[in-house]
């Protein structure tokens, strides 16, 4: 059926693959792993048409029942060609796989036009390994996805809170305002060195801005000063 739907070689009748695709979208999980193995041997240019499929037997389906389907969506983005690793990326969203992220970004670097999402989607995985790529953009990447690169850094945290607070040492004032707005949203009292270094070196950058860390600092300070004070009341006494 396959075959009908994707030939491998030669002109394909469109009547009849149109019918295979209808048949192969009805099939459910019988057809995944055909899908799988359609995907990764037909020409690329049915690699969209391919995922199409996939994703239409991955909203009639129960995703337990078929256990090909993220394998197929992670495939795609190694071997489809841009609208079938739109449509990967958009499908892949429900189950978050670590493994994809690596292919995401090769993918946001072979077509620039998926970078937008790429960037959004990492956020939204929020998988640590990320952060290399996503601080690549936030410093060097096209001016219209600096933020949202910023941005998805402080969605990921942990261990990607790091490039904002290096973003705070930045030279130019752009990237390190760009970093300390992304950071004052998902700051931690780890992060207080970091805002008081800032502080110190760079009030001047923005009014505003230095107002808004001054008063998440101020509340850290609270908070911890509040915690201490608590265990040392819980604390055993000598007598």
């Amino acid at each position: 059926m396959c075959r009908l739907a994707w030939p491998l070689e030669g002109e394909r009748d469109a009547a009849v693959a149109a019918e295979a695709r209808r048949t192969l979208e009805t099939f459910g999980a019988r057809y995944m792993y055909a899908l799988q193995e359609a995907l990764n041997v037909s020409p690329v240019e049915y690699s969209a048409e391919i995922v199409r499929t996939l994703t239409i037997q991955q909203q009639q389906g129960r995703p337990s029942e078929m256990p090909e389907l993220v394998p197929t969506l992670i495939d795609a983005l190694w071997v489809g060609n841009r609208e079938a690793r739109e449509q990967s990326i958009r499908a892949l969203i429900a189950f978050r796989p670590a493994l994809a992220v690596q292919p995401m970004i090769d993918s946001a670097i072979e077509y620039p036009a998926l970078t937008p999402l790429v960037v959004q989607m990492l956020g939204t995985y929020r998988y640590e390994q990320a952060r290399f790529w996503l601080e690549k953009m936030m410093i060097e990447g096209p001016q219209e996805l600096r933020a949202p690169a910023a941005a998805s850094l402080a969605q990921i945290g942990g261990a990607a809170l790091g490039p904002l607070k290096n973003g705070l040492k930045a030279p130019d004032r752009d990237t390190r305002v760009l970093a300390a707005r992304a950071l004052l949203a998902a700051a931690t009292e780890y992060e207080l060195g970091a805002i008081y270094e800032y502080l110190e070196r760079h009030a001047d950058d923005d009014a505003a801005l230095t107002h808004s860390l001054k008063v998440t600092a101020e509340k850290f300070e609270q908070q911890i000063a509040a915690r201490d004070a608590a265990e040392a009341a819980s604390a055993p006494k000598d007598f």
